[in-house]
């Protein structure tokens, strides 16, 4: 039953119960309806009389307590969760980020530095550290083109990065399939 029907029904016999106060003697009425009550209640078992207690409070405290509310059944759907990037989506905002910003074609340089040097420790047999030092010495790779996009330097914009950046990717291919053009020692 809705609250609402509750709140009906004890106001209509509240209305029910003035009425018949107002028609006969007050006080007479209510003392004898007092009595009468407590006869009732003092006749039932008392673990009946506290769990109607106990169920009476409930109730008041469910249905009187909510309040209105905003509907429970419905809620509001959530946006879905951000996905953190890929390395892949990383590296190609990196990319883009290093057309212009010295900051962002030193951070792509020493990643490919680092990724250089674990190649050459691979197919070479040097210690990783070993190559990666000769990297940032100058010592490895010999062409100037890779070197300036593995050991990036200066504040200038290079208007030729993208395509030093395409062919230091492409040497770098050629490198692992074992055809090192470039990336020899001297």
């Amino acid at each position: 039953m809705a609250v609402h029907k509750i709140v009906r029904l004890l106001a209509m016999l509240a209305a029910a119960g003035l009425l018949a106060l107002a028609l006969r003697d007050p006080a007479v009425s209510l003392a004898e309806s007092v009595i009468r009550l407590w006869w009732l209640v003092d006749s039932l078992p008392q673990q009946l009389v506290w769990s109607g207690l106990a169920l009476i409070g409930l109730l008041v405290t469910c249905f009187l307590g909510r309040g209105p509310g905003p509907k429970r059944g419905r809620s509001e759907p959530r946006p879905p969760p951000r996905r953190s990037p890929s390395q892949v989506e990383r590296l190609a905002q990196l990319i883009r980020l290093a057309e212009t910003s010295p900051w962002a074609r030193e951070v792509l340089g020493r990643y490919l530095s680092e990724r250089a040097a674990g190649l050459r420790a691979v197919r070479e047999g040097v210690p990783r550290e070993e190559a990666l030092e000769e990297i940032k010495a100058g010592r490895w790779p010999a062409d100037p083109p890779l070197a300036e996009v593995l050991r990036p330097e200066g504040e200038e914009k290079d208007k030729d990065y993208a395509a030093k950046l395409a062919y230091t990717l492409e040497a770098l291919e050629r490198y692992v399939r074992g055809e090192g053009e470039g990336l020899e020692p001297d």
